[in-house]
């Protein structure tokens, strides 16, 4: 036994070291030491996701002296972390590329003594920082805006801790959030912080890069390597006790876990992960990094997905070759197959195909041009002629390969029949083929592969999906055969009271490209494109379409789409079941498969991110998935059924609840909830009333709202910082001419004064205008603080008399700019909304319409106002002549983040603050567009914002 035993070690130990020898070394080197702002890398190394993808990472820890970029340039390391200072130490001889980006703006700051308020306060104070600091830092950029040289204050060697500063022994120090700050927050001592962000200097942290050589040579493993940190990121913020104690145990003990956690939070908000992807690369917030400017570094040598189109492919020789000669690849798709594919009302490709042929695209370097066809049978005659080089989505039938060669694989679902609400659940749809007329789309693989099988079939061709429900709705078919998600799609939105969905059968829709057979070149190119798509990424691109997880408002549409299909798949499924239990002894055969379908449902639904609820006419629960059970603070989904719907809402949001159920209110709403706990949280909440087994019943869903208002509310706040740079700058300008007259009158009075000229009446004359100006500044301090003041509720005010006091507000800085503001039209007319937030709005537009101008050589720069209304709304137009926007870019002018400042001069969140502000806040309407006009025989272009305003 003892020699059986020693056998089996050896044969394990021998098979990990052979493992262990087929993994690819890989060393990365870090910035700092050990800590939680390396968690990513240390979870991906432990929790074995490097090993996974066949990389063997060590990890090492940052020593005195030692140059992480000369460790990645020199290859003593594959990858290492650095922050911005490395655009300034890039090198054309040996570069390197940025693969990552994991924090969106600096965590390096001042932390300083509460009579330090501004950098200058700086000057003659004792300042703890390390050496070389302030040369490559964010730190050093900000002193060198304020003309601050490190001799002006008294240098102080950094103890790393902080407890310098809480002794006293220091003014200020240099130190990141989310480290040394822990230590002074636990002594509870005053401070201050001074950021380089509120000065306008922006900048990330934590990046990860590799040398050009190395990226060059194994792109493959470089995407490897981001892919698995990325899930270690995910998982540490998601476990980030027990990552805190494998740090502990197996790196460092220099922190306590508590520190370690401190560390943990800071470190997350630095990543702002509710509103980025981690170590997603923001090319405007690279753009905007001040060291950027600095080194003049072009993004297409900078960022590894700008260098490497090819990605992880290793293409051949010839295969290059044909990428660089190909001009463009034309595509045929099913223009009406969602959510797989169409073409909506534009014209445009849309669906899971559209989305991967983009991706595809890009790892290829190949151009994709989609050609308009009106059904399926006309691509494939174009594929038939060559016009199409490849069909986005096909399955392999003998008939097609006479023309074209079909990918592997890469989208699958289940082949389903609907029929009319009144027949009943079929086992095996096979059997009515040769009985009952069957609809299939014309030229469908499944049309085939029927027919062949089934010689005396009573298939009927049809155009399209709906053509063909729409022939089983009048009875002229019996069922219309098609993939699970596009019956569903259609039905949910056309025929959700008059068809279901009656069976499956056991064949599969296996969908891959269709490649025509005589270029074998683009066939491999493809193949080894789908190839190269990770699993994950290919998930993502499903969940967009059929899954139920929402980034963005846009996507509400398509989640209760979706999510009320399946639940309708549901609902199907349990009456079903109840009818095959009455006809027990004639299906007894189907009842398992049944069984088992209901069993796959459940899991599909408890795997949405959303809750979902079935209540009684009563308000009582008769069902829920897990998810909602999870949601509302329950243990499993056998304690909520039997609660009543008051038990879920919040009584502020119960009587809307109550009138959307007794109106069946099917569009989706905002209200609040509660958990078991008490606690209140925001959903967006859709329900639907059936009937199941002869009654009445509410099928609600909800879907976490928490996410989305804390990154509506951070958007907020950073286009009111935004605002606030501005609103100094008209400060200044708007106080320079009545302090330049007060100075003026006061110092003449003096001469007058000392020369005996006095006049008792020019002095009180004198004396009444250094007043009127005073109370004239007053009331500008007045205006301004008002516009930073929160609306609470809406009022009635005059957008008239809004708009001037905004022109108020600008009036210096347009005059510095010599911009000229014209009044064309103004219909006061009043409506009760928010009129702070749409005083910002308008400014942001203002702001626009001046820095298009500011730097124009033309003699006049001009801005028109026109304040019209109709019936329904009061309509505000600004035009400039600036010289109007991009006609690439006028899509995106609402995007948040966009921006086409140069670097890091905008924001690119105030026109989509507008955008909210008017639409969402307001429920109006905001367009922008380039307009051609004439203004004194002159003829000039520049860009136009509508903004229409209901008037109730």
């Amino acid at each position: 036994m003892n020699f059986i035993r020693l056998i089996i070690f050896s044969l394990l130990i021998t098979s990990e070291l052979f493992s262990s020898q087929n993994l690819e070394k890989v060393t990365l080197q870090l910035n700092w030491k050990y800590q939680f702002e390396f968690a990513g890398f240390i979870a991906a190394k432990e929790k074995g996701f490097y090993k996974d993808l066949g990389l063997d990472v060590q990890i090492n820890e940052f020593v005195e002296d030692i140059n992480v970029i000369d460790e990645v340039k020199n290859d003593r390391a594959t990858f290492g972390l650095y922050d911005t200072s490395y655009l300034n130490l890039y090198d054309e001889k040996k570069p390197i590329v940025l693969v990552a980006n994991y924090f969106k703006k600096s965590a390096l700051v001042f932390v300083t003594k509460q009579d330090i308020i501004v950098p200058e306060d700086l000057k003659g104070k004792k300042v703890m920082y390390l050496k070389n600091e302030l040369k490559d830092s964010l730190l050093g950029e900000l002193l060198k805006k304020h003309k601050i040289k490190q001799s002006d204050f008294i240098s102080v060697d950094h103890d790393f801790t902080g407890e310098k500063f809480i002794n006293g022994e220091v003014d200020a120090f240099s130190a990141f959030v989310s480290n040394e700050l822990y230590h002074v927050k636990k002594s509870q001592i005053p401070y201050r912080i001074i950021d380089p962000e509120n000065y306008g200097i922006i900048g990330g942290g934590l990046n990860l890069f590799t040398s050009y050589s190395n990226a060059k040579k194994n792109p493959l493993m470089v995407q490897k390597f981001l892919e698995a940190t990325n899930k270690g990121w995910n998982y540490a913020f998601d476990n980030k006790e027990e990552i805190s104690d494998i740090i502990i145990e197996k790196y460092s003990k220099i922190k306590s876990k508590d520190a370690l956690l401190f560390e943990a939070k800071e470190t997350e908000k630095l990543m702002m992960t509710a509103i980025y992807k981690v170590g997603e690369i923001i090319e405007n917030v690279v753009n905007q990094d001040i060291l950027r400017s600095h080194s003049n570094i072009p993004l297409d040598k900078l960022l590894f997905n700008k260098i490497f189109t090819y990605s992880n492919i290793d293409f051949s020789e010839k295969e290059k070759e044909y990428i660089k000669k190909k001009k463009e690849i034309k595509v045929c798709i099913d223009p009406n197959w969602m959510p797989y594919e169409m073409f909506n009302e534009e014209g445009k490709h849309i669906g899971m195909t559209a989305d991967f042929l983009k991706l595809i695209s890009e790892k290829t370097n190949l151009e994709i041009n989609v050609i308009p066809t009106k059904t399926w049978s006309d691509s494939l005659n174009l594929a038939k002629q060559r016009k199409c080089d490849i069909l986005s989505l096909a399955q392999e039938t003998p008939s097609r390969l006479k023309y074209l060669k079909f990918t592997s694989s890469y989208i699958n679902f289940p082949v389903v029949i609907a029929t009319s609400t009144e027949k009943f659940f079929l086992p095996n749809p096979e059997d009515i083929i040769e009985k009952e007329k069957v609809g299939i789309v014309k030229g469908y693989s499944m049309g085939e592969y029927l027919k062949n099988k089934y010689p005396n079939n009573k298939i009927v061709d049809v155009n399209n999906i709906k053509q063909g429900l729409e022939k089983v709705q009048s009875g002229e078919l019996y069922g219309f055969v098609d993939s699970l998600p596009t019956i569903a799609y259609v039905l949910q939105h056309e025929f959700i009271d008059t068809l279901k969905i009656t069976g499956k059968f056991d064949r599969k829709f296996d969908l891959g490209i269709a490649v025509r057979n005589d270029d074998e070149l683009l066939y491999e190119i493809i193949q080894k494109a789908i190839e190269s798509i990770p699993h994950s990424t290919m998930q993502e691109i499903f969940n967009r379409y059929i899954s139920v997880k929402v980034e963005s408002s846009d996507n509400f549409k398509y989640l209760f789409e979706i999510l009320g299909i399946f639940l309708i798949i549901i609902i199907i499924a349990y009456f079903r079941n109840r009818q095959l239990k009455k006809y027990n002894n004639i299906l007894s055969k189907t009842q398992k498969k049944l069984e088992t379908s209901l069993e796959s449902f459940e899991i599909l639904l408890d795997s949405v991110n959303e809750g979902v609820f079935v209540f009684d006419e009563n308000g009582k629960c008769l069902q829920s998935n897990k998810i909602a059970a999870e949601l509302f603070g329950f243990e499993n989904k056998d304690q909520v059924i039997g609660q009543h719907i008051k038990d879920f809402v919040s009584p502020k949001s119960y009587d809307l609840v109550a009138k959307n159920i007794k109106t069946d209110q099917e569009d989706a709403y905002e209200i609040i909830v509660q958990k078991k706990d008490g606690e209140e949280f925001h959903v967006l909440a859709k329900g639907k009333d059936a009937i199941l087994d002869s009654k009445r019943v509410r099928i609600s869903s909800v879907i976490d709202l928490t996410e989305l208002k804390q990154k509506d509310k951070l958007l907020s706040q950073q286009s009111k910082m935004a605002a606030m740079g501005e609103m100094i700058e008209n400060i200044a300008h708007q106080w320079r001419q009545p302090l330049s007259l007060v100075s003026s009158i006061a110092t003449g009075i003096i001469v007058k004064k000392e020369l005996g000229v006095t006049d008792f009446d020019d002095e009180k004359k004198d004396l009444e205008k250094i007043n009127n100006t005073a109370q004239h500044l007053s009331q500008t301090i007045e205006d301004f603080r008002n516009f930073f003041k929160t609306d609470k509720e809406k009022k009635e005010f005059s957008v008239l008399k809004s708009i001037e006091k905004n022109l108020m507000l600008i009036e210096g800085i347009l005059k510095s700019n010599n911009i000229q503001m014209i009044f064309e039209q103004k219909d006061d007319c009043k409506i009760k909304s928010y009129e702070n937030e749409f005083t910002q709005a308008l400014l942001n537009i203002f702001y626009n319409s001046k820095d298009a101008l500011k730097d124009k050589t033309q003699e006049e720069k001009l801005i028109f106002v026109n304040v019209k209304s109709d019936k329904e709304n009061i309509i505000v137009t600004v035009l400039d002549n600036g010289g109007g926007i991009k006609n690439s870019i006028v899509e995106k002018i609402f995007d948040p983040y966009f921006t086409t400042k140069h670097q890091a001069q905008g924001t690119g969140i105030g026109l989509y603050m507008t955008h909210q502000i008017i639409e969402k806040h307001m429920g109006g309407k905001i367009i922008v567009e380039n307009e051609k006009f004439e203004y004194n025989n002159t003829k000039y272009k520049g860009a136009k914002f509508s903004i229409y305003l209901p008037l109730k």
